[in-house]
C-alpha cells in the first residue's frame, strides 16, 4: 500500500495535484476572551503529544491533531496521498462575523499572519487563503489587499453574514474588490440554519452545511450578484456546492414557469454555471460523476476538508478511483485549481522569463504594441522641463510630483463623472439598485486615489526649504492655486464659486470648461435629486437655504435610520464622506507643506500662501452628510 501511494506521489508532481479546501489551526494563539473582554472565543487545549481540542468558551468544539499546525506532519501526509500543493484556510469558527468589527479584524490579522508563518515552512507546497471581518466591508477590502500583498492567494468567506446572503450589496462590493485584486474566493458554510432542529448526530454538519452552501449559490444567482460582478471573479463553493447540482433542475423549472422564482437575475440559473467552481468533497463516486456532469469538467476542483474527521481520509482517492476520463481527472485534480488560483498565468510568466534567460526573448514584430509605445514613455519622460539654470537637483522631483497630481486629478474627474451619471440614472429609476452599486464602487476608487494624493506630500517634504527656494523664484506666476483640474473637481463635486473663473482667463480652453462645470448639475445636485425622486427628500419651493440644508441633512439621516432598506445608499454616503474627509486632509497637508517649506511668505501666484489655504479648511463638498451625524444623537 505504501508503494502504491509513493507511486501516486510521483504521478502527482507530474499532473500538479492541488487541494484547495483544507484547514489549519496554529499551535497556539493569544487568549482572545481576555484580549477583547468578551466571552466564548475559540481557544486551543493541548491534551497529549500531537493532539488537542478546540474549545469555544467552556464548550467543546472539535478534536484536532498535529497536521493542523505541524508542516512536517502535513507534508508527510501530502506525500502519502500524492498531493503537490495545499491551500490552507482557517476554520469558520474563527470568522467572528457576529463580533465588533474591530475585534473580528484583529482576529483575522492574527490568523492570516499565522497562516503565512505555517506556509513559510512548507517548502513551497503550502499556500493560504486569508479571512476578513465581512461585517465591515471597508475593513475587509483593506485586509484583503494587505493579505494579497503579503502572499495569500485569496480569501475564504462564509456564505452569509447574519441575515444577509451573498447577494447583499456590501458583500457584492467586497467580491468586486476581490476581482480587482485578483483574489480567488472560497465560500465555506458556517453558522448553519435550523440549529434547534439539528442538535444531534452532527446533522448541522451533514445536513446544514450542504444546505447553507446551495443557499449561497442560489442567492448569488437569483439575487443578481453574478450579473453585477465581473467575469474575472474566481469564486468556489465548498462541499461540492451542497445540493445545488441536484437542485438545478428544480430551479430551472421554477424560473421558466413562475415569475417570482426568477428573482432579479437576467438569465436562467443554468446559464451561470460558468461563473463559479465547486470542490469535490462529496465522498461518493456517483455523486462526483453527477457533479462533474452537471458543472462540467472545468468547474470542479479537488477539495478534501483535510485534516478533519469528516474530510477525505486519503486526499484525492475519490477522483483517482472514479470512472472519470483521464483528461477529466487531470483537470479536477489540479488543472482547474491552477486557473482558479492564478497559478497558470504565473507558470506562463515563468516560462517566458525562462525563455529570456535561455537567450530567446519575446520580441515584438513589426507594428505590434509595446509597453513603451502603449504608454508613450519616451514622450512622457520629455515633459519635465526645469526652469532653473543650471537645473537644480530637486526641481525634477517638484515637477514629477505635481504632474502626478494632475494625472490623478484626471482619473478622479473621469470616475466622478461616471458617479454623477450613475446617480442621475438612479434618480430617473428609483427602484433600480445597479447604478447605486456602481456609484459606490467608483467612489471607493476615488477615496483610494485621494489617499495616495495625501501621501504624496511626504515625498515633497524630503526637500530642504533652501533647496526649494533655490528655484522658487523661477516659478512666478505659476501656482498650484491655478490648477485647472483641481478647480474642476471642486465645481464637479458642488463647491462652485464663479469668482474663481478669473484666475483661469489666461487659458481660454480651461476657462470654457470651468464655465460649463459651473452650469452643469454637480455630484451634490444629483445625489439629492435622486433622494427626492425616491421620496426621501421633500423640499418646499419657498424654503430658505438654511431650511433646504436641514431638509437634506434629515434625508440623509432617514437613510441611516433604515439601514436594512438603504444599505446601498448608505454605502454611497459613507464613501462620499470619506472622500470629503480625505480632500480636507489634502488641504491640511498642503498647508503644512507650505509652512514647512516657505513659512508665511506669499504664494508664487500672488495668493497669501498658507494663510489663504487655511481659509479653505472649512470647505466641504457634502456638509449635509456631516450634519446628519450630529442629528443622529438627537
Amino acid at each position: 500500500m505504501q508503494e502504491l501511494w509513493r507511486g501516486a506521489s510521483r504521478q502527482a508532481v507530474k499532473m500538479r495535484v492541488i487541494d484547495i479546501h483544507n484547514h489549519f489551526f496554529p499551535r497556539a494563539w493569544p487568549d482572545l476572551a481576555a484580549r477583547y473582554g468578551t466571552p466564548d472565543w475559540p481557544w486551543i487545549k493541548h491534551t497529549e503529544a500531537g493532539k488537542a481540542e478546540i474549545m469555544v468558551g467552556d464548550r467543546f468544539f472539535r478534536k484536532i491533531y498535529s497536521a493542523c499546525w505541524d508542516p512536517e506532519v502535513r507534508l508527510s501526509e501530502m506525500d502519502r496521498d500524492g498531493i503537490e500543493m495545499q491551500v490552507l484556510s482557517a476554520t469558520p469558527v474563527l470568522f467572528a462575523y457576529d463580533r465588533p468589527a474591530e475585534h473580528a479584524l484583529d482576529c483575522a490579522r492574527l490568523f492570516n499572519d499565522a497562516a503565512l508563518e505555517l506556509c513559510a515552512q512548507g517548502k513551497g507546497r503550502l499556500k493560504s487563503f486569508c479571512q476578513v471581518p465581512l461585517q465591515d466591508i471597508d475593513a475587509s477590502c483593506k485586509e484583503l489587499s494587505r493579505c494579497m500583498r503579503a502572499g495569500h492567494l485569496g480569501v475564504q468567506i462564509g456564505n452569509h453574514v447574519g441575515e444577509e446572503n451573498l447577494d447583499d450589496p456590501g458583500i457584492v462590493n467586497f467580491l468586486q474588490h476581490c476581482a480587482e485584486e485578483g483574489a480567488a474566493v472560497l465560500v465555506h458554510p458556517w453558522d448553519m440554519l435550523g440549529p434547534q432542529r439539528m442538535p444531534k448526530y452532527m446533522m448541522a454538519w451533514t445536513v446544514g452545511m450542504p444546505a447553507e452552501t446551495q443557499l449561497g449559490i442560489v442567492a448569488m444567482i437569483l439575487g443578481g450578484a453574478f450579473d453585477k460582478l465581473p467575469q474575472n471573479l474566481r469564486i468556489c463553493f465548498a462541499h461540492g456546492g451542497g445540493g445545488f447540482a441536484f437542485l438545478l433542475g428544480r430551479l430551472e423549472n421554477a424560473w421558466q414557469h413562475h415569475p417570482v422564482a426568477r428573482g432579479i437575475c437576467e438569465l436562467p440559473p443554468s446559464q451561470y454555471l460558468n461563473r463559479f467552481y465547486v470542490d469535490s468533497a462529496v465522498f461518493d463516486e456517483r455523486a462526483l460523476q453527477f457533479l462533474v456532469g452537471t458543472m462540467g469538467t472545468e468547474r470542479v476542483m479537488l477539495g478534501s476538508d483535510y485534516p478533519f474527521p469528516l474530510g477525505e481520509h486519503r486526499v484525492g482517492a475519490l477522483i483517482r478511483s472514479s470512472q472519470l476520463s483521464a483528461s477529466a481527472k487531470d483537470r479536477v485534480l489540479g488543472g482547474n485549481a491552477e486557473e482558479f488560483l492564478g497559478l497558470r498565468e504565473a507558470s506562463i510568466v515563468a516560462r517566458d522569463e525562462a525563455a529570456v534567460c535561455d537567450g530567446k526573448p519575446i520580441v515584438p514584430q513589426g507594428e505590434q504594441l509595446t509597453y513603451s509605445s502603449y504608454l508613450k514613455v519616451p514622450e512622457l519622460l520629455k515633459l519635465q522641463e526645469s526652469q532653473s539654470s543650471p537645473p537644480h537637483h530637486d526641481e525634477l522631483l517638484f515637477i514629477i510630483v505635481h504632474q502626478t497630481y494632475e494625472l490623478w486629478f484626471k482619473e478622479l474627474l473621469h470616475d466622478l463623472d461616471a458617479v454623477v451619471a450613475n446617480l442621475a440614472a438612479a434618480g430617473a429609476n428609483p427602484k433600480s439598485r445597479d447604478e447605486v452599486y456602481e456609484a459606490a464602487r467608483l467612489l471607493r476608487r476615488c477615496t483610494e486615489i485621494t489617499r495616495v494624493l495625501v501621501e504624496q506630500f511626504t515625498i515633497l517634504e524630503t526637500m530642504l526649504p533652501t533647496h526649494f527656494l533655490a528655484f522658487r523664484g523661477k516659478l512666478e506666476p505659476a501656482s498650484g492655486f491655478q490648477s485647472e483640474q483641481f478647480r474642476e473637481l471642486e465645481f464637479l463635486c458642488g463647491l462652485k464659486d464663479e469668482k474663481m473663473l478669473r484666475y483661469h482667463r489666461p487659458t481660454p480652453e480651461a476657462h470654457a470648461l470651468l464655465e460649463r462645470r459651473l452650469r452643469e448639475p454637480s455630484l451634490h445636485d444629483v445625489l439629492f435629486s435622486a433622494l427626492t425622486a425616491m421620496g426621501t427628500l421633500q423640499l418646499d419651493d419657498n424654503a430658505t437655504e438654511r431650511e433646504r440644508f436641514d431638509a437634506r441633512a434629515r434625508a440623509i439621516l432617514s437613510l441611516y435610520r433604515d439601514e436594512r432598506r438603504h444599505r446601498d445608499w448608505i454605502d454611497v454616503c459613507e464613501r462620499l464622506t470619506e472622500f470629503d474627509e480625505l480632500v480636507v486632509s489634502w488641504r491640511l497637508r498642503h498647508i503644512q507643506l507650505v509652512e514647512r517649506v516657505i513659512g508665511v511668505r506669499r504664494g508664487t501666484g500672488g495668493s497669501a500662501g498658507s494663510s489663504y489655504l487655511k481659509l479653505t479648511l472649512d470647505k466641504k463638498f457634502f456638509p449635509e452628510l456631516w450634519e446628519a451625524r450630529t442629528l443622529l444623537t438627537e
